[in-house]
This record gives C-alpha cells, structure tokens and sequence, in this order.
C-alpha cells in the first residue's frame, strides 16, 4: 500500500525535498471501530509543519458504520506565513461553503473498501460510531511528515484546544445549517 501512495506523496513534499528536507512514513496503523463503538473527538494528526494522512477502508463504510467527519478548511488554521485574519478567512469561507462538517459516507453513498480518504494531517476530522450490529469497520492509516517537524509539533495543551475548537465549530455550523 504504501509504495501505491509513494508518487502522491512525493508530490505533496516536493517542494520541500528540494529544499533539502525529507520525508518520512511517521505512522502506520489499523483502526478497527467494532459495532457500537462511540464518536471520536475532533483532532488533528500534526501541526508542526505539512504531513499528509491517508485513510484506506478495508471494508465499506455506510453512515452507520463509522466513516470518517471532516471539518473542512481547518489546516489553514496552521498556515505559517499567514496572518491571523486571513488564517481565519480561509477556514471559515471553506467551511461556509460546505455548511460545516462534512461525512465521507451519507445515508445515500458508501465509502468503498480500497478507496483512499487523503487530507493534510492539520485538517480536524474524527471517526463517527458504528452504530451497527456485527459489522466492525477496519481502516488503515498512513501518515507522512517531514523530519524536521515530526507529529504532534505542538503541546497537549494545544491538541485539547483544537479538540475544543472542532466542537465549536461543528455545532455552530449545525446551528448555521438550521437556520
């Protein structure tokens, strides 16, 4: 899987790897949300610097069986180089035009087994419950990043805040959607 992946990450850090950085494979995992299994919190992957995460199903995932939750336009809140005003524009003009969190399966699509969810690693995203009854969901995951700024890149101060930040900001788009 990871040599699939191997030119698209190479393209994400080219700029970078020119400039004399390089990448590495920071994580390797298997998610497994067995039936029943809760909504996760809001989180980020890294924010010290660009990483890429790639989820790949290995089965399908309706709504009800915990597909991933994106918030979209969330990693500008990360952009170094970027003041804060305009950190805070982009985030939010993205997440106005996608009314706020976005499921990567509806109740009208399926995320299919093999399809590959690929996001930059400071995007706040959480898995949502499987509310089915005797179908775990398995996802694998890869992250990528650069050596200098390996994951986290912040405190655990910082990973609660933005935790808190993605509660808040889904339930002001919930509200936003009603309205």
């Amino acid at each position: 899987m990871h040599a699939a992946f191997a030119p698209l990450v190479h393209s994400y850090f080219r700029k970078a790897v020119a400039g004399g950085s390089r990448v590495f494979l920071s994580e390797a995992q298997l998610i497994v949300a067995d039936p029943l299994a809760e909504v996760q919190t809001w989180h980020l992957d890294a924010t010290g610097g660009p990483g890429l995460s790639i989820f790949v199903p290995l089965t399908h995932v309706a709504r009800d069986r915990g597909p991933q939750e994106l918030l979209p336009g969330t990693h500008h809140l990360h952009a170094t180089g970027l003041g804060l005003r305009q950190r805070l524009r982009r985030c939010l003009a993205a997440l106005t035009a996608t009314h706020g969190a976005v499921p990567l399966a509806t109740d009208c699509s399926t995320w299919f087994a093999g399809d590959a969810l690929v996001l930059d690693s400071r995007l706040l995203h959480r898995g949502l419950g499987n509310d089915s009854l005797g179908a775990p969901m398995q996802v694998v995951v890869l992250r990528y990043d650069l050596a200098e700024s390996p994951p986290p890149g912040c405190g655990r101060r910082w990973l609660r805040t933005m935790t808190t930040i993605g509660g808040v900001l889904d339930a002001v788009f919930k509200l936003y959607a009603i309205l």
